[in-house]
Order: C-alpha cells, then structure tokens, then sequence
C-alpha cells in the first residue's frame, strides 16, 4: 500500500443548517428594532404586513447597544406592535434575532396569549409569538426605565434608521 493516497470526503461531515419549523403564531409582538420606524422595521419583510394593533409585555427591558432585550415576568409594562405574521415572515425574523440558521444562544421564541388594542378599536385577546432575551443576553446589560423603547432609542440617538436595504443582526451574529 505504499505511494497510495488516501482521501476523504468531507462534504458528507458536514451538519446541514436545521430544518426551519415554525411555532404556529399567527401574530407577533415586537417591541425593538422590528417595530414600524425601527431600524428592522417588519414592514420590510415582506408586502402585506400590516400593524393589527398594540399591547403590553410584562418584563425588564435591558439596552443591548443598538437593540433591546426583554426578560418577561418583570413588572415593567414595555409597549409592542403586533403585527399578522406567517411562516416566511417568522423564518425572516428568526433569522434577525439569530434563531437560524443557527441557534446564537440570545432570544428564546415565547407564546404568549394577550389582549391587543386593535388599530380599527376594541380589543381582542391574541395568541403573539414574543422574542424573549435569554438571562446570559441581558446579565450585564443595563436596564431601560423607559416602556416604549423606541422613543427611548430616538432620545439616545440609537434609532438610527440604516440606509441601505439590508437588515442589521443582533450583536452576537455580528461578532461571527
């Protein structure tokens, strides 16, 4: 077997990107980068996306630098959009919050069933799918007294709409 060479396909070692599933929502609530004039506006995912109405997340907002975290079950009142989502519109989010392809280790998705003040009057109670931080994404952030994070943002300069059409990621995928 001398002056034989020997090699390997790699290709076949490979992981593939997991299979994408989505959670079922057919709302979302954003409270960030993902709300209308956000830098992510959700607007810009795709056509037809339409704000349905506002609510109230029960949590801690925490200042991740460009973006905000929520830790739900704090006492804080953090105001959301909830906006009429499907499967692509989710994977496209997904992807912002740095779900997948790969899971970054900063958001969880969480169900949560909520009223909404709907745009049109009234309210009705909605199953929304929320971005939650995990603890290790918010542990050393600072907290935001303020309940609507976007106004805040404005404030401190942070609201900085991007100028060209793609989307800013999270700061985890931006260290890759």
């Amino acid at each position: 077997m001398t002056g034989m060479s020997i090699s390997r396909d790699f290709s076949s070692t490979r992981t593939p990107a997991p299979q994408w599933q989505p959670c079922g929502a057919a709302h979302v609530a954003v409270y960030g980068t993902l709300r209308a004039g956000g830098i992510n506006d959700i607007a810009r995912l795709g056509s037809g996306v339409v704000c349905v109405g506002t609510t109230r997340l029960s949590g801690r907002l925490h200042d991740l630098g460009w973006y905000p975290g929520l830790r739900l079950g704090g006492a804080q009142q953090v105001l959301a959009e909830v906006y009429a989502i499907n499967p692509a519109i989710e994977q496209a989010m997904d992807r912002i919050e740095g779900l997948w392809p790969e899971d970054l280790g900063e958001y969880a998705k969480r169900l949560l069933t909520l009223p909404v003040a709907l745009a049109g009057g009234g309210t009705q109670t909605l199953t929304v799918l929320v971005y939650e931080a995990l603890p290790a994404t918010v542990a050393q952030a600072p907290v935001i007294e303020a309940d609507d994070w976007l106004a805040w943002a404005t404030q401190q300069g942070k609201a900085v709409r991007h100028t060209d059409e793609a989307f800013a990621l999270n700061a985890a995928q931006n260290r890759k």
